[in-house]
């Protein structure tokens, strides 16, 4: 395992990033609101394991939104 993917809890960085692109494929510019919408329900139910990977998914997504929208 590379050390840039060792395992968040219970997800790695490979698959956060995997995660990521096929939401911004799904969702195109809707995709930092949608990860956000959900990212707010899931503080509401108070599992620290499921915050940290939404919150983990939304700073992906939001890197690779801006990288896309760099070049």
């Amino acid at each position: 395992m590379d050390k840039d993917d060792k395992p968040h809890g219970f997800a790695s960085k490979r698959d956060i990033a995997m995660v990521a692109r096929a939401t911004i494929e799904l969702f195109g510019n809707g995709a930092i609101a949608k990860r956000r919408e959900r990212l707010s329900e899931v503080k509401e139910g108070g599992n620290v394991q499921s915050i940290e990977y939404w919150q983990l998914l939304l700073e992906e997504v939001e890197r690779l939104h801006r990288r896309r929208h760099k070049y």
